[in-house]
C-alpha cells in the first residue's frame, strides 16, 4: 500500500512494528527483505515517485573548507533516492552504477591510518556481498582479473607484483528506480508513505528507547509514527543531521553523548593524471580496462597497488581508471564545436566566436573522425561497450587520461553540523566541514610515484601527475560518496553504532547506509551499503521473532 502524506489529517498517529526512514537503495533493500514477514513495516520517504524541485531544496547545504560539489546535486528526495543520479555506463547509452566490494585491507586496523579498522573482517561480509550481487542484478561474486580475461581483453603486463588489476561490475539503476517499488507496493505488510519528512526522533525519559517519530509533509500537516524498531536510512549526510536535530531531550543530539555524530565525514576526490604511451600498441592491450559486456556482464578493470604493497609502504587504498583521449588541441576542438552548436541553437552567438572557430579549425581532422565514429556507434548492431570493441576507432586516441580515486583518511574535524539557516520545515540546514588533509595528499603522491615507476618498467608509458594539492586537477572534487558520519565501532566513545548497526545506548534505533563506514576504501560504496543492509535485515528479523 502507498499513501500520500499530504492527504493525512493533522496529528494522525500511524502505528507499525518496523519503520524505515528513507527509500533509497538501503531502505529499499531493507523493505524487500521484510516482504511477507509476520510484522508490519512502514517505509517513510521524504519525496514522491517523481522528482520535485521544491522538495529537492531540502538537500541544500553550506560548505566550509575545500571546494565541494553543489550538495543538492549529490542527493535526491525521491523514491529510489540517489539511484536516480547514477550515471555509470553499463551499456550503450544505458546508465547505472559501479559495483565492487571493499578490499580485505579496508577492514583492517592499520597502524599508519588513525581511526581505521572495522568490527569484523571482509570474509564476514562475503556472504552478504554474494546476496547483494543478486539485489543489484549483476554477475557472479567475482572481482579478480582472471575471472573476466579472454582473448580480447587481458591484464597489462606489469613487471612486478607491486601493482595489480582489480575488476568492477556495472549494474542498471532501473531496479531501484522502477522495479523494486512495484514489489514493495504489492507487499501486503508494507505501507509506503510519500512526502513524509521526519523532523525529529523522540525517546522515552531515559533516552534508551525511541518512542515516536515526528513527521511532516509539504502541506504542513504534522503527524506521528510509532514503531517497535526504527531504521534510519537517509544517507551519509542526512542520517547525521536528523540525529543532531533530534535534540529536544538530548541537547547535543540523539546518540551524540560522546560528540561523535557527524564527525569523520569522508568522500572521494577523483584526481586527473596523464599516461603518455611509449607505443600505440597499448590501445590494443587495454580492452579489459574499458566498460564492455564480458560473459554477459558489463565489467571494467582498474589499476591499484596490491595489499602487500600498501602494507609495506604504509599507504591508503587507491584505484585508477584509464580513459583514452585525443591530444589536447583535438579535445579543445571538440569542446569548442559543441559550445558553438549549443550557442547557435539558442540564437546567441558567443562572444568568443572567432576563438572557438579557430579551435575547431586547428582540430578539424579529429572532429571529423570523432563525428564519423559517433555516427557508426548509432548503428543498432554496434551499440556495445565504450571504445575498445571497434578496432579502427582506437586510431583517433593519443594518450590516456587517468582518473585516480583516493581513499580519504578518517578525520574527526571533517564533519556534518547543524547550520544557522533553516529549511522550509524550519529544520537546521546541513553545514559540511570538509578538507583534503596533508595525509591524503602525501599518500596520493606516493601511490602515483609507484604507478609511474611500474608503468615505465613495463614499457607502457610516461605517467604524469601533480605532486602538490595546489597543482591537482580534479575530475570531481568529491564523488558524492558520503561516508563515516555515524561510524561503526564497538566503543561508544569512538563510534555511533555497534557492529549490528544499533545506535549505542538506544535499544531500538538502527542505522543503514554508508554513514556507518569506519573507513572509505576506494571502492564505490553501493555494493557494501546493500550488503550491510541485508545483514541488518537478518538481525532485525531475529529481533521480531
Amino acid at each position: 500500500m502507498m499513501i500520500d502524506a499530504r492527504s493525512l489529517p493533522a496529528d494522525e498517529v500511524l502505528k507499525t512494528q518496523v519503520c524505515i526512514i528513507g527509500a533509497g537503495p538501503a531502505g529499499i533493500t531493507l523493505a524487500r527483505e521484510f516482504i511477507n514477514q509476520k510484522f508490519q513495516v512502514c517505509l517513510l520517504e521524504s519525496g514522491g515517485l517523481e522528482f520535485d524541485p521544491e522538495l529537492q531544496s531540502l538537500c541544500d547545504a553550506i560548505v566550509v573548507g575545500d571546494p565541494y560539489p553543489v550538495v543538492r546535486e549529490t542527493r535526491r528526495r525521491q523514491f529510489g533516492g540517489t539511484s536516480h543520479t547514477w550515471e555509470g555506463q553499463n551499456g550503450y547509452q544505458e546508465f547505472g552504477f559501479r559495483c565492487l566490494p571493499l578490499d580485505e585491507i579496508d577492514f583492517e586496523q592499520r597502524d599508519w591510518l588513525p581511526y581505521s579498522g572495522w568490527p569484523f573482517k571482509r570474509d564476514h561480509l562475503d556472504p552478504f556481498y554474494q546476496r547483494a550481487q543478486q539485489v543489484c542484478q549483476i554477475g557472479p561474486y567475482a572481482y579478480k582479473a582472471e575471472d573476466w580475461e579472454d582473448k580480447r581483453a587481458v591484464r597489462l603486463p606489469f613487471k612486478s607484483d607491486r601493482i595489480t588489476t582489480s575488476m568492477s561490475q556495472y549494474a542498471s539503476r532501473e531496479p531501484f528506480t522502477q522495479e523494486y517499488r512495484e514489489e514493495i507496493k504489492r507487499a501486503s505488510n508494507i505501507t509506503t508513505v510519500f512526502y513524509a519528512t521526519v523532523v525529529a526522533i523522540e525517546t522515552n525519559d531515559s533516552l534508551q528507547t525511541v518512542t515516536r517519530l515526528k513527521v511532516t509533509s509539504p502541506k504542513n500537516n504534522p503527524f506521528t509514527v510509532t514503531a517497535r524498531v526504527v531504521i534510519l536510512a537517509t544517507g551519509g549526510m542526512e542520517n547525521a543531521r536528523l540525529l543532531l536535530a533530534s535534540n529536544q531531550q538530548q541537547p547535543a543530539g540523539l546518540g551524540n553523548q560522546n560528540d561523535v555524530v557527524g564527525r569523520f565525514f569522508m568522500d572521494r576526490p577523483i584526481l586527473k593524471a596523464r599516461l603518455v604511451p611509449y607505443n600505440r600498441k597499448i590501445f590494443d592491450q587495454t580492452a579489459l580496462y574499458d566498460i564492455y559486456p564480458t560473459k554477459g556482464v558489463p565489467v571494467m578493470a582498474r589499476v591499484r597497488l596490491s595489499d602487500a604493497t600498501l602494507r609495506q609502504e604504509r599507504l591508503m587504498n587507491n584505484g585508477a581508471q584509464l580513459f583514452p583521449r585525443p591530444l589536447a588541441h583535438q579535445r579543445e576542438a571538440t569542446l569548442a564545436l559543441r559550445s558553438l552548436i549549443g550557442s547557435l541553437r539558442r540564437g546567441k552567438p558567443p562572444a568568443t566566436l572567432l576563438h572557438q572557430a579557430g579551435s575547431v579549425v586547428r582540430g578539424l581532422d579529429y572532429v571529423a573522425m570523432a563525428g564519423f565514429w559517433s555516427a557508426v556507434r548509432k548503428i543498432p548492431a554496434l551499440r556495445r561497450g565504450d571504445w575498445s570493441y571497434l578496432p579502427y576507432e582506437k586510431r583517433r586516441f593519443s594518450e590516456f587520461e587517468v582518473f585516480y580515486q583516493i581513499e580519504q583518511a578518517p578525520d574527526p574535524n571533517n564533519r556534518i553540523q547543524l547550520g544557522a539557516d533553516r529549511d522550509r520545515f524550519g529544520q537546521p540546514m546541513t553545514e559540511i566541514h570538509w578538507r583534503i588533509n596533508p595525509i591524503d595528499v602525501d599518500h596520493a603522491v606516493r601511490v602515483q610515484e609507484i604507478w609511474a615507476e611500474e608503468f615505465a618498467k613495463a614499457g607502457l608509458g610516461d605517467y604524469q601527475f601533480a605532486r602538490t594539492k595546489e597543482e591537482w586537477k580534479f575530475e570531481k572534487p568529491a564523488m558524492h560518496h558520503h561516508m563515516g558520519t555515524t561510524r561503526m565501532h564497538h566503543d561508544p566513545k569512538q563510534g555511533v553504532v555497534d557492529a549490528n548497526c544499533k545506535v549505542h545506548g538506544i535499544s531500538n534505533l538502527f542505522i543503514a547506509g554508508s554513514s556507518v563506514f569506519p573507513t572509505s576504501g576506494y571502492s564505490n560504496p553501493t555494493l557494501t551499503i546493500i550488503a550491510l543492509s541485508l545483514r541488518l535485515a537478518d538481525h532485525v528479523k531475529t529481533l521480531m521473532q
